[in-house]
């Protein structure tokens, strides 16, 4: 055994961990049936499941959709890609077949272009049969065919042909690959896959006005009882000396208004910009470890990461994070607050933490983050008018007291000081209750200015997502990407197709990945761990690598070829919390592993569990075709490749007769 290269085959032991960011289920209705649902729509879920690479399901409802009579030559032709689809003829059971049969002599419409396609399959089985494949002779044949019909039959049909044809298929196969593999945009719209959809903007409201009308009641009888103990005061003083009295009366008036205008205002401005500073300037403790693990903890890590990404410019990163260590925790606290009773998952609000960070970094590079500080200042001329206010006010009253005095002397005592406490009394209530009134109109002012940003930077988010791929798109890319690696490992061991016995392929996560499907769809991730098994006449060639498949490019490869013989063991384990692995054990003890599918707490929708997703996330991976191929391996070594060749002699002489029976008449 050797391993030109170098070659890493402990791929994830049983001590390593996948780690995964992230994961979202995408609520479209693509792959789901309903009830009722009529035969045309099970096709057309079944195609979808095809062209996704999910073939054990494609045969499925393509299959029931045969059986509700929906028999035309295009499903018929799909059906049979299905039964082909990702296996080879070995694997093809009887039950299948039967399928085909149930279509023959129904077809409805005459020859088309679906007919023709079925018509080349069946030609290109009949000569494989007899052993008389001409190359030349189905290039030309799957040139006349539509280009759907071709890029269809190219990609279903890769398991089951052997021999020169393959030199011919695959060379198309990997000429598609390299022009498809970056189309549509790939490296700009692969990422938006695994994003969620976001939740809509919200905003903390503000708390509602606190005063009551028990309040109200106090503070309109101390102002009757202010006002009353006021005139037992003007009355004798006005008897006394009317002439001194009226000034004073009206200096009193003026001054007690100019004092509560801008009282309030200074009050109100010293209290606004305190709340402010509490917003921006207190950092309050940390949340518990416990509460780290859940929706806060979550949103903590993003506000933390998204802080430390966008350091504004000509910035110290350590001098950003100290000064917004306020408004981070409010904006965190805020954020958790308005979303968490409605079970939302952090990731489906990161979009607005990212918003919400760059809105702060805009403010700072601006140097408007501290504005509400000169916003808030009170004036001199506040501060003075109230001032002068105080003294008039004063001066005015104790010259109407003083008068007062001279007359009723007991009773103006009594009245200045039940005028002096009820007027404290109104004083302080309608303060409190004008302070509050103006708080929740500024706190509502400020809900509605940053609603309406948010709901801005919502639509722009949600534009962007318009485009996101498809899960076919997804499915497409990827097996162009792993087209590209079996050209790779075939350029690099010298082979041509021809030389490949047989080959399987594993697509498992990679390290530190998102991961996102469809309901009813198997996962797609951003990073994958490949792997090709190439069986020739002299051995197993294999060729490992780590696939970026947001950014198309493969990563870390590993080589290792090794006899048939080499093969000691080869199984596939499913853990009751879901996790599924893959292991080949070499004869020197060497384990070759691979974690298919992490145990990880399930997202699925209704209607799902998660051995369904697991199911239909191997299928895609490939990992039957593999387990089967390689099983047999194991068990007969060099052997298997003869005995596999014989057994399929019989299976194949079935099907080309069950397919020459769906083909057109003409022939």
């Amino acid at each position: 055994m050797n391993a030109p290269g170098g070659s890493t085959t402990n791929i994830a032991d049983g001590s390593a961990t996948v780690g995964v960011q992230a994961q979202t289920v995408h609520a479209v209705n693509f792959y789901e049936i309903f009830p009722g649902d009529s035969p045309q729509r099970k096709f057309e879920v079944g195609l979808r499941f095809l062209r996704g690479g999910v073939p054990a399901k494609a045969r499925e409802h393509i299959g029931e959709a045969v059986a509700e009579d929906y028999v035309t030559s295009r499903s018929c032709f799909y059906l049979l890609l299905a039964l082909l689809s990702g296996r080879t003829l070995r694997q093809l059971p009887k039950e299948d077949l039967a399928m085909l049969r149930i279509a023959q002599g129904r077809i409805v419409g005459g020859i088309d272009e679906w007919s023709e396609a079925i018509g080349v399959i069946s030609r290109l089985l009949t000569s494989l049969q007899k052993g008389d494949v001409v190359p030349a002779t189905v290039e030309a044949e799957l040139n006349r065919l539509g280009r759907i019909q071709r890029d269809e039959i190219q990609q279903h049909l890769e398991m089951f042909l052997n021999g020169s044809i393959q030199d011919v298929l695959w060379a198309r196969a990997f000429e598609s690959a390299r022009k498809d593999r970056c189309d549509r945009r790939r490296l700009d719209r692969t990422w938006m896959f695994f994003q969620p959809s976001p939740t809509g903007a919200r905003v903390r409201q503000p708390n509602p006005v606190t005063t009551t009308i028990g309040d109200r009641g106090r503070s309109i009888t101390a102002s009757i009882l202010s006002l009353a103990a006021a005139c037992f005061i003007g009355v004798p003083a006005w008897q006394h000396a009317w002439f001194s009295t009226l000034p004073a009366l009206l200096l009193f008036g003026v001054g007690c208004y100019v004092c509560w205008r801008n009282g309030v205002e200074w009050r109100f401005l010293v209290e606004r910009r305190r709340d402010k500073d509490r917003d921006y300037l207190a950092v309050g403790p940390k949340p518990a470890a416990a509460a780290q693990r859940g929706f806060a903890g979550k949103i903590d890590r993003q506000f933390d990461h998204y802080f430390a990404r966008y350091v504004p410019r000509n910035t110290e990163r350590a001098q950003w994070l100290a000064h917004t260590a306020g408004i981070r925790r409010t904006l965190r606290d805020e954020v958790v607050d308005i979303y968490r009773e409605s079970r939302t998952d952090a990731e489906k609000v990161a979009w607005l933490v990212r918003y919400l960070v760059s809105d702060v970094r805009q403010r700072w590079e601006r140097g408007t983050l501290w504005d509400y500080r000169d916003r808030l200042r009170v004036a001199p001329s506040t501060k003075g008018l109230f001032v002068l206010g105080v003294a008039a006010s004063t001066a005015g009253g104790a010259t109407m007291i003083w008068a007062a005095l001279q007359v009723q002397p007991f009773h103006a005592v009594v009245a200045a000081v039940i005028a002096a406490a009820a007027g404290r009394v109104a004083a302080l209530g309608w303060l409190r209750i004008v302070l509050e009134h103006r708080r929740f109109a500024a706190e509502r002012e400020d809900a509605r200015r940053s609603l309406a940003g948010r709901e801005a930077a919502f639509e722009r988010w949600t534009a962007k997502l318009a485009d996101r791929p498809s899960d076919l798109e997804m499915a497409h890319w990827l097996d162009c990407d792993r087209k590209a690696l079996m050209e790779e490992a075939m350029g690099h061991y010298k082979l041509e197709p021809s030389d490949v016995v047989a080959h399987a392929f594993i697509e498992a996560p990679g390290k530190s990945y998102k991961r996102a499907r469809v309901s009813k769809g198997p996962w797609r991730y951003t990073r994958y761990r490949l792997l090709i098994f190439l069986l020739t006449a002299d051995g197993v060639r294999q060729m490992t690598a780590d696939l970026d498949f947001v950014e198309a490019s493969f990563h870390d490869r590993g080589r290792i070829s090794y006899r048939y013989d080499a093969i000691a063991a080869v199984h596939a384990t499913e853990a009751d919390d879901g996790g599924r692995s893959f292991e080949l054990t070499l004869v020197n003890g060497e384990p070759i592993k691979v974690k298919m599918i992490e145990a990880l707490q399930a997202v699925v929708e209704p209607g799902e569990d998660e051995r369904s997703v697991s199911r239909v996330t191997l299928d895609a991976a490939g990992l039957g075709n593999t387990l089967h191929v390689l099983e047999g391996v194991a068990a007969e070594g060099k052997e298997w490749i003869g005995h596999e060749r014989k057994r399929e002699e019989a299976s194949l002489a079935t099907l080309a007769d069950a397919v020459q029976g769906i083909s057109p008449r003409y022939e």
